[in-house]
């Protein structure tokens, strides 16, 4: 299996996570290519921000520092930040997500939102293997009785 499934919801085993549950962060960052990273929601952050209206990305060629500003997602009532999980240079765009957010809540693992040119090492050591998160998930899914279900 290339997951851990945990009371329904799903952890992908071929992702890094970034969780902070204080600050409501809980990204994944997939490696691409020798020092390019997709990052995108877990199944947890699209079920805690939904329903997701709008989706602004920072352009190709954006340079971001770690915790520096991503993107802009307008979420119920609440207007969100989405923190980079590395310092790079933006390299490419989901621009799909713009025009139409709602695979972020069908699809969380299908919808990255932005790929990073980074050798960002010491953010990197920071995330998490799948493995090192299935507590929090499931401290954070009891606490906030999420279904990690298709909610398009």
């Amino acid at each position: 299996m290339d997951y851990i499934e945990v009371l329904g919801c799903k952890i992908k085993k071929d992702r890094l996570y970034r969780i902070n549950e204080e600050r409501m962060i809980f990204q994944w960052v997939k490696r691409e290519g020798k020092s390019v990273y997709s990052v995108g929601f877990t199944p947890i952050l699209a079920y805690l921000i939904y329903p997701v209206y709008a989706i602004k990305l920072k352009p190709v060629g954006t340079k971001v520092e770690y915790d520096g500003n991503l993107a802009v997602i307008e979420a119920g009532k609440r207007v969100l930040t989405f923190p980079s999980p590395l310092t790079g240079t933006v390299v490419e765009v989901n621009g799909t997500l713009e025009r139409d957010p709602s695979p972020i809540v069908a699809d969380p693992y299908g919808a990255w939102l932005v790929k990073i040119e980074s050798t960002d090492v010491v953010n990197l050591r920071k995330l998490r293997k799948a493995q090192d998160v299935v507590e929090i998930f499931r401290k954070v899914i009891i606490r906030e009785d999420i279904e990690c279900l298709p909610r398009s």
